[in-house]
């Protein structure tokens, strides 16, 4: 199990300057990239990055999210609720009202089909073969390992996740294709 907290893993600025990204974890397959989850802070509207090659799993946990436009693209990330879009394309990103921060999985659509779903309270046994939590707010568990607000993990194959009452957990599960 590979354990992470937002407050140990240092900010990047974007090239662009219009916020900032925290790299949580990633994995490859083989010499190739197969996916990767960061937490993004975005301060104002301004082109989102493209990742050629790349699908993303995106959702917004604090502000009021952001709308997303692009070639055949017209999306609205609101709060807690994910959004899937293909990385290739060049978006608009427009603020809905004032900066907002997003959970991201950005993964290989040629290896992978994962899923990112927000969690009731409660426990969830879980198979894949990776399986990533992230606690937004509130406590909860990994495998019984205690994860707060801003931490998270990876796990392969088998999970056992406890929600807490009052707190909101995303999952991803990243299953080959």
């Amino acid at each position: 199990m590979y354990l992470f907290d937002l407050r140990t893993i240092p900010s990047q600025p974007w090239v662009n300057g219009a916020g900032t990204r925290q790299a949580l974890a990633s994995s490859q397959q083989g010499t190739q990239a197969a996916w990767s989850l960061s937490v993004a802070r975005i301060e104002r509207d301004c082109p989102f990055s493209t990742y050629p090659g790349f699908a993303r799993l995106h959702v917004t946990m604090s502000g009021a999210g952001t709308h997303l436009v692009g070639n055949d693209v017209d999306l609205y990330a609101r709060p807690m609720i994910p959004v899937a879009f293909d990385g290739d394309v060049a978006l608009e990103c427009h603020l809905i009202d004032g900066p907002c921060t997003a959970f991201n999985v950005i993964y290989d659509p040629l290896q992978l089909r994962p899923d990112l779903v927000v969690l009731e309270a409660g426990t969830h046994e879980i198979a894949g073969r990776e399986i990533a939590v992230f606690c937004v707010s509130g406590s909860a568990s990994l495998n019984g390992s205690a994860l707060q607000s801003g931490q998270g993990g990876v796990v392969r194959s088998a999970a056992t996740i406890t929600v807490d009452a009052g707190t909101v957990v995303l999952r991803a599960r990243i299953d080959p294709l």
